[in-house]
């Protein structure tokens, strides 16, 4: 019955300064991991694994880690004097043990100490009225004097030390322990200490069962921050533990009342319901544009350290390093993550302010992909996000829908999730249905380089000026817009390939997967270019009206690409061989090689002005016909097994060799090529 419960006592106080503070620095971190997170184990560490442990913590970044109980059990002992004796504690770095106020764990622990340069030693004695009454049966003036008994034991046993101690006092339970007995205690010990601001104590205020609500235990914290003797002298530290699962709260609002030092473990593991969890601590401060002082770039890593070491999981939607903690399903958000991510790269933004992501993803190594998952509850604009983001992949928004159709009836006949790759798949399966051939771009610059050097011409007549904005339609490779942009111009380029783009990109382009009927471009660009492109594209209508609509008023369009009569005898063997071969199925041919007159007339009708269009017979050298169906034809057989290839590719060499073959200059094909100059009239 919750009538046997009382409520947590607040304080009166006449105002309080820690509610209208703003948190401008991180406090100093304490990792209690090896100590508090070990005894949370249901089979504790042994010491290979807390050494393990403690060098991921020192890869973090902890400067203070709390490595052991070491009176308690001859396994603690034994792993202080390995860190030490092995030298594995960097300069930079302070650990610690806890210890009760008892003359011989105090003896044990120094014992276990013994060599290090720098330590925190960490008294503690129970305080609260419960304990007192019911457990140790001892008076309020008892429990002092033996907390200043052990305080003179410490101070016996660190001048024997030899190196330097640093004193940590905790009134354990002090969130059950009335506030005018914790204020009495802790200034005697502080008393019988004498700190100096030189060389300050510890002052440790634990939540050590938390029954209260954070407000209340910040309330706790200033009121004792006032009070305390010395105070210019003491480091007030906090323990929270997370029994109302406000650890976190409490630490940062303890930290608004004056803490200057909050002690907890990696993801909140601790004893019962465990401890405050430093790793989302830390990146709520850096979420506020304040240093963590942690190393939270490495946080991946670290994590995936310490959960092997102590066999647990990240929990999926863990605040800031879960697996799905940057996903989205829901279709509203997907477009909200968009439309943010789209703006800020679109304003050149500094400032993270994207909708539904309180830190940017690729600040701890995770991709942009991890924000959007794509199921069945997904909408258009979480399917075309994952496209840009993940490839580059610009979606017009007049295919948005149907793409998003067909994903979420991928997504409902499965009854799960669609990946990244297969929306991708699914697009490009979509897009290709005019444009089937794929491209292999190493394989391209070797047996196709012939391409971009023939096409410096068709530069020549772009005549790119510097400062232009001209999209390379079909870039290939991007041999052309390399050339392009060495002229001065910002160069965009596309392609429908993945490979082709990643391929220019490493060239330092600025290129995306995109099809030349599906530009989502409007009045952009000074200029579009195209090389060896538009013939693979048969629906040259909405190519040219897409092109017209990217380009800005009075903008050139500069093409070449195949042109009536191109590689005829090639495309006449071929059908041959595919007539011969009823098994193959029908031969279909995937190009469109216009008349100058009727390209002329096409792009006319669309509202451009064309300045030249002619046809060029220009016979090119390749290095083997074999290759160059493997390059250009294979949209033609790619449903031929490897038997039939074979025999395709031996059959088309033997009808070509005898016109397309010399033994002195090797092969070559009757290439046929349409040049094209053009402006966009202001209509």
């Amino acid at each position: 019955m919750y009538t046997k419960y009382r409520p947590y006592p607040a304080v009166t106080m006449e105002k309080r300064a820690w509610a209208d503070n703003t948190a401008d620095v991180a406090p100093v971190w304490a990792s209690t991991d090896l100590r508090d997170g070990n005894q949370a184990l249901k089979n504790p560490m042994d010491i290979p694994r807390k050494v393990a442990y403690f060098q991921a913590l020192v890869d973090f970044g902890f400067k203070e880690i709390e490595i052991a109980y070491p009176s308690a059990s001859q396994t603690e002992f034994d792993f202080c004097r390995t860190l030490i004796e092995d030298g594995m504690i960097p300069d930079d770095v302070t650990v610690g043990v806890l210890v009760p106020a008892i003359e011989r764990h105090i003896v044990r622990s120094f014992e276990a100490l013994r060599g290090a340069k720098r330590i925190i030693f960490h008294l503690y004695n129970p305080t609260a009225a419960n304990q007192r009454d019911v457990v140790f049966r001892r008076t309020e003036e008892a429990i002092i004097g033996l907390a200043v008994q052990g305080v003179a034991w410490v101070r016996r046993e660190a001048e024997r030390f030899g190196g330097e101690v640093v004193f940590e006092y905790s009134p354990e339970s002090f969130s059950q322990t009335e506030l005018p007995f914790a204020l009495a205690v802790s200034n005697a010990v502080i008393d019988a200490w004498g700190p100096t601001p030189q060389s300050p104590m510890i002052l440790n205020l634990p939540n050590t069962l938390e029954a209260g609500s954070p407000n209340i235990y910040a309330d706790r914290i200033e009121w004792m921050g006032e009070r305390i003797a010395q105070r210019e002298s003491v480091v007030i530290s906090v323990h929270p533990h997370n029994d109302r699962g406000c650890a976190v709260a409490s630490a940062e609002l303890a930290v608004l009342a004056g803490a200057q030092r909050v002690e907890g473990t990696m993801l909140g593991n601790g004893e019962r319901a465990g401890n405050a969890d430093l790793v989302t601590m830390a990146f709520n401060y850096y979420a506020q544009g304040v240093d963590p002082r942690l190393n939270v770039g490495k946080v991946d890593d670290v994590l995936s350290r310490i959960t092997a070491i102590i066999g647990t999981e990240v929990a999926e939607r863990h605040p800031y390093v879960g697996a799905m903690i940057y996903s989205a399903f829901s279709g509203t958000h997907q477009d909200a993550i968009k439309k943010g991510m789209e703006h800020r790269r679109a304003n050149n933004t500094h400032t993270w302010e994207v909708p539904y992501l309180a830190i940017d993803p690729a600040d701890i190594g995770r991709a942009y992909k991890d924000a959007v998952r794509i199921n069945s509850q997904s909408g258009k604009g979480g399917v075309a996000y994952v496209l840009k983001a993940c490839y580059g992949i610009e979606v017009p928004a007049s295919e948005q829908t149907a793409l998003a159709d067909a994903v979420k009836k991928r997504s409902e006949a499965r009854g799960g999730e669609i990946g990244a790759d297969e929306v991708r798949a699914i697009y490009e399966q979509m897009a290709q249905r005019a444009e089937a051939n794929s491209w292999n771009a190493a394989q391209y610059a070797r047996h196709a380089g012939f391409v971009s050097a023939l096409a410096l011409p068709v530069v020549e007549l772009l005549s790119p000026r510097e400062g232009e904005r001209i999209l390379d339609l079909g870039c290939g490779e991007g041999s052309l817009a390399v050339e392009i942009q060495k002229r001065g111009a910002d160069v965009v380029a596309v392609d429908l390939n993945a490979d082709m783009v990643e391929s220019a990109r490493a060239k330092g382009i600025d290129a995306y997967v995109m099809s030349a009927t599906r530009l989502p471009f409007e009045r952009r660009f000074d200029a579009v270019f195209s090389n060896a492109v538009l013939h693979w594209v048969t629906e040259p209508r909405t190519a040219v009206r897409q092109i017209r609509r990217a380009l800005k008023p009075g903008g050139r369009f500069v093409a070449e690409f195949g042109g009536h009569g191109n590689a005829a005898q090639v495309v006449e063997a071929m059908r041959m061989v595919f007539e011969r071969h009823p098994e193959f199925g029908p031969f279909e041919n995937p190009w469109y090689f216009p008349t100058g007159a009727e390209y002329r007339a096409l792009l006319e009708s669309e509202g451009f002005r064309v300045a030249s269009a002619e046809l060029i017979a220009r016979p090119t050298p390749v290095d083997d016909i074999a290759h160059w169906l493997d390059l250009f034809a294979n949209g033609i057989v790619a449903h031929l097994e490897s038997a039939q290839l074979s025999c395709f590719k031996q059959e088309v060499r033997t009808r070509l060799e005898p016109t397309l073959y010399t033994a002195s200059e090797g092969w070559h094909v009757d290439y046929v090529r349409l040049k094209v100059k053009a402006v966009k009239e202001n209509l």
